[in-house]
């Protein structure tokens, strides 16, 4: 069973390396590592070289344009896939895995044959004691409550069937891959995986959440802290796109004001907060979101900006 890591990376610097790092450390390694640029600076893209070409088990793919996350995964699985992968690693590029994370996902997968898709348990690398995610349910009308009124609390360390996962950390089988054909360009970035994993299950492919592999993550974003305009665009417009996708009529009519309500209390926190951009943005990405869930055309949001 030949299994390889899909990293994608933009600007990411010492925080992908770190990731490849504890990836070539596991006690089962992947076969192979591909590492995705999404058309970083001509620094980065010479620092990348320096670090990786050649490495033994990693390979470079590096993008002309930026494919957000959703478009690098599938680049990097194509690469991944050609070369004979029977399972991915789909990771962002601030995952550290714990040395057995992989090995535990695979057993996962080998001992649940309806599964085709492997998560683990989620901590926050700034406080390793914090637990962000052991599952989640994806429930279409109900995307946009806080995650964490929607993860999964196991009692104990055995692997458990779940309706979703957080996406920071997958494990696929190619069978699955390729059934629900990558991930949804048009969805970018956040949500991506709520996507995947629908689509996933609408063909037959169950989740299961393997609790004692463990990969600490730096990068959770929600609609109260720690987003920038461009994240606030995204977070706003996606779950309409989730909608179009998956909801049926009784999902629209609890979407809609369980969307209203939240987006209304994110906006009012961030206007106190003196955040007049990210107000904006939010009803930027809320209006793009009405228009896409009605079957307008999605407009790509452009490459990913930093702040100071």
């Amino acid at each position: 069973m030949r299994t390889a890591a899909v990293v994608v990376s933009w600007e990411g610097g010492a925080v992908t390396d770190r990731c490849v790092t504890s990836l070539l450390a596991q006690d089962a390694p992947p076969d192979e590592v591909v590492i995705v640029d999404n058309a970083s600076s001509p620094a980065e893209r010479a620092r990348l070289r320096d670090v990786h070409q050649g490495r033994p088990g990693v390979r470079l793919v590096l993008l002309d344009d930026n494919r957000q996350f959703a478009g690098g995964l599938n680049a990097g699985a194509a690469a991944a896939l050609e070369a004979g992968a029977d399972r991915l690693l789909l990771l962002n590029n601030d995952i550290v895995c714990a040395p057995d994370a992989l090995r535990l996902l695979n057993v996962a997968l080998d001992d649940w044959p309806a599964a085709g898709i492997a998560g683990p348990r989620v901590m926050d690398a700034g406080d390793r004691t914090h637990v962000l995610s052991v599952g989640e349910r994806h429930v279409v009308a109900l995307l946009c409550l806080p995650r964490t009124l929607l993860r999964h609390r196991p009692r104990t360390l055995a692997p458990f069937a779940a309706s979703g996962l957080m996406g920071c950390a997958t494990l696929a089988t190619r069978a699955c891959f390729e059934a629900v054909g990558g991930y949804a360009p048009e969805i970018e970035v956040y949500y991506e995986d709520v996507d995947f994993v629908l689509r996933a299950r609408a063909r037959g492919f169950g989740v299961v959440i393997e609790p004692r592999a463990v990969v600490f993550h730096e990068g959770l974003r929600g609609f109260v802290g720690g987003l920038t305009p461009w994240a606030a665009f995204l977070k706003a417009r996606n779950p309409w796109l989730i909608l179009r996708r998956h909801g049926g009529a009784a999902a629209w009519l609890a979407f809609v004001p369980t969307y209203t309500a939240m987006l209304a209390a994110s906006a009012g926190l961030w206007a106190a907060r003196g955040r007049g951009d990210i107000v904006r943005a939010l009803g930027r990405g809320a209006r793009a979101g009405v228009a896409a869930g009605l079957g307008r055309a999605v407009v790509p949001v452009g490459a990913p900006v930093r702040e100071a």
